[in-house]
């Protein structure tokens, strides 16, 4: 990680979920672009303490917190003591999610009511308890995370699907609602990213390669943590200010053309295959 050309340097910056995963590439890539960070965690303290450790080693400044996206009252209290901290926050990525995989069937109100506390309530308290430190701060830029589950269907993440969705749109009122304090809202859609999720899904193993973009330019790969950051910082920019309640997916393009996906030959016996036809 470089610290080299900050364009976003001095804004302060929460991502829930910080540590790991998604989180962790964004809160890296908002590091390098000069972001002093802010970070939660529920119940893995030694990695948020190793990325802290990271990104101070590197001259930047990180903070942990603990936080249960199910409880208002941990985020209530993260966001007072950003305030005592900082006074100001520029930039919030809410990226901290959690499910219960199972049927929908054999799902309990319970499982449905943790689902949506975590994701959809938290999106709503977040903004409501941030306003007072976002609202007309230069660069403001409230992110929300998703996933491709609202986009098709994986099995036994029903429950997390609907929460998702919910999140999706409360991005969409949020921005036309949070506009008027100058805070540019919109919401991230990674493709599937191997995360610890996989830990819990081994049946995501057998699909990964199901989940390759099948590009025209030929790097077929998986979507990386790294990529979520880079479209997290990008959408930091004063130059995407007037991008709004949009859901931007990236996923390398798996989203229209992946249903394409064939064992492929070798990129150069491909091209020869194409010019071959194109003089055919």
């Amino acid at each position: 990680m470089s610290l080299e050309g900050q364009p976003l340097k001095g804004k302060v910056a929460l991502v829930t979920g910080g540590a790991r995963g998604i989180g962790g590439g964004i809160t890296r890539k908002l590091a390098a672009w000069g972001c002093k960070l802010h970070i939660t965690y529920i119940d893995r303290p030694a990695a948020a303490k190793k990325m802290a450790a990271e990104i101070e080693a590197e001259g930047g400044s990180c903070t942990i917190h603990r936080m249960d996206s199910a409880s208002p009252e941990d985020i209530k209290a993260v966001i007072d003591s950003i305030a005592k901290i900082d006074g100001d926050l520029n930039i919030l990525v809410h990226n901290a999610a959690a499910t219960k995989f199972t049927l929908l069937k054999d799902a309990s109100l319970s499982d449905w009511q943790f689902v949506q506390d975590t994701n959809s309530r938290s999106t709503l308290l977040l903004a409501q308890y941030a306003l007072p430190l976002m609202k007309n701060r230069p660069g403001a830029r409230f992110l929300t995370i998703t996933n491709s589950n609202t986009q098709r269907i994986l099995k036994r993440a029903g429950l997390f699907a609907a929460a998702k969705a919910g999140l999706e749109t409360l991005t969409i009122y949020l921005a036309y609602e949070l506009a008027a304090y100058g805070i540019v809202v919109n919401c991230i859609r990674p493709g599937l990213v191997q995360t610890g999720v996989f830990n819990v899904r081994p049946d995501f193993e057998g699909g990964v390669t199901h989940e390759l973009a099948v590009s025209p330019w030929g790097n077929d790969r998986m979507t990386t943590s790294e990529d979520s950051g880079d479209v997290v910082a990008m959408m930091c920019l004063d130059e995407a200010a007037w991008i709004a309640g949009q859901t931007i997916t990236v996923d390398g393009g798996f989203k229209w053309w992946g249903h394409l996906r064939v064992r492929q030959k070798p990129r150069g016996q491909r091209d020869q295959n194409e010019a071959e036809e194109a003089s055919a």
